[in-house]
């Protein structure tokens, strides 16, 4: 089960706030003393960090600990306190914190609030994530995801093989390539292949297939060239 880690002194507030975070099947970890923090920070399942700021008399030891915290946790951070403070404010800012609020605190706002800042971090992720297993190259876009070659907008009717060379070719486009180095490059690391020891000849015929479907293409300047006695080179 996902947690929340909360940093409060204030029991009851914490005891509410379980209570809500498992209606939504999420469990708190409350702990007010600095070395649990750090430690319970680092846990796989944590994906959010309460503060309470107005258990800490000395703001600057918050700020460290906050600094300490950044460092391995890369999750939302929440704070709040009891009454406004315009520096805390921009310091928590500074630091990384997500979130600062204060005035009228309640079980039910921490948890509306760091769900939203939740929320939003995961639509950053999964964007970010996103971008990570998609390239283009030229008016390609190559889906690291789904194992997919778009053109255009319109998905290439192309079999896993053809996508490993087409992909291997445009990470080593303009460099001529060996057969033997595209052998390496797009058989051999994959291990359960029952075509492990394919000759150079059946590397000929997958880069055809692959150079008959960009030849297919309206107005695509993206083609396979024969170098001849050695490979091929993509430009």
């Amino acid at each position: 089960m996902q947690s929340l880690l909360l940093v409060t002194k204030q029991l009851r507030l914490a005891a509410d706030v379980s209570q809500l975070a498992l209606q939504d099947e999420y469990f708190v970890n409350s702990v007010s003393d600095d070395e649990d923090i750090e430690i319970m920070a680092k846990k796989d399942n944590v994906f959010a960090v309460i503060i309470d700021l107005s258990i800490f008399d000395d703001f600057n030891h918050v700020k460290r600990l906050i600094e300490q915290v950044t460092k391995t946790f890369s999750g939302p951070i929440v704070t709040f306190d009891d009454q406004y403070d315009d520096q805390k404010e921009r310091d928590c800012f500074e630091l990384g914190v997500n979130d600062y609020f204060s005035d009228y605190v309640d079980a039910q706002r921490i948890m509306l609030r760091t769900l939203k800042r939740v929320k939003i971090y995961d639509e950053i992720m999964e964007d970010t994530d996103k971008a990570k297993r998609k390239e283009h190259f030229k008016d390609f876009e190559i889906s690291l995801k789904h194992f997919q070659v778009k053109y255009h907008g319109e998905v290439l009717n192309f079999t896993p093989k053809e996508f490993n060379i087409f992909y291997y070719l445009i990470r080593h486009h303009d460099q001529v390539l060996s057969r033997e180095q595209i052998f390496n490059g797009v058989w051999r690391e994959d291990r359960d292949d029952g075509d492990a020891f394919i000759s150079s000849r059946i590397v000929d015929m997958h880069v055809s297939h692959v150079r008959d479907k960009l030849k297919d293409l309206p107005g695509n300047d993206v083609e396979i060239k024969t170098v001849r006695g050695f490979g091929y080179v993509l430009q």
